[in-house]
């Protein structure tokens, strides 16, 4: 059984944090987190939740009031037994970063056909509500899979 799990997007102030959220809310005997490829290229670390994320996150039943964008960083890779990522190109650099640590990445979208879970980032809460429905969707199967 895995124990560990993170979930990784591009900025970890939309996606990510509303999934790993979602999957403590599921399984709360697992160790989630979530992080950023990109959080210190962008100047994130630290910074909130969108404000979007965190309106429409609060309507699916997810408090992100308290995240704090994390930078995904080699320490974290290593803790982790499972780390889910949002797109295949993320999946790629991820890889690309981390080969020795490839055999536990996956989409957090396997399950529902490998999709691609969009960033909804200013994109508008339409894009917000789509990428979380489908995040909520992914995340069922996933708890199957890990627990």
């Amino acid at each position: 059984m895995h124990k560990r799990v993170l979930v990784v997007c591009t900025g970890n102030l939309c996606r990510s944090p509303y999934a790993a959220s979602r999957l403590r809310t599921l399984c709360p005997y697992l160790d989630i987190a979530s992080a950023g490829l990109d959080v210190a290229a962008h100047g994130l670390e630290g910074k909130t939740a969108d404000k979007v994320a965190i309106r429409i996150a609060r309507e699916y039943g997810v408090d992100l009031r308290e995240h704090q964008a994390t930078q995904l960083s080699d320490a974290l890779v290593e803790n982790y037994d499972v780390i889910l990522v949002m797109e295949r190109e993320q999946l790629e650099r991820f890889c690309q970063y981390y080969p020795d640590a490839n055999y536990k990445v996956f989409l957090f979208g396997l399950w529902k056909g490998g999709i691609t879970i969009e960033d909804p980032f200013n994109r508008g809460e339409l894009a917000f509500r789509l990428a979380f429905q489908t995040i909520d969707e992914a995340a069922k199967e996933w708890i199957q899979k890990l627990a």
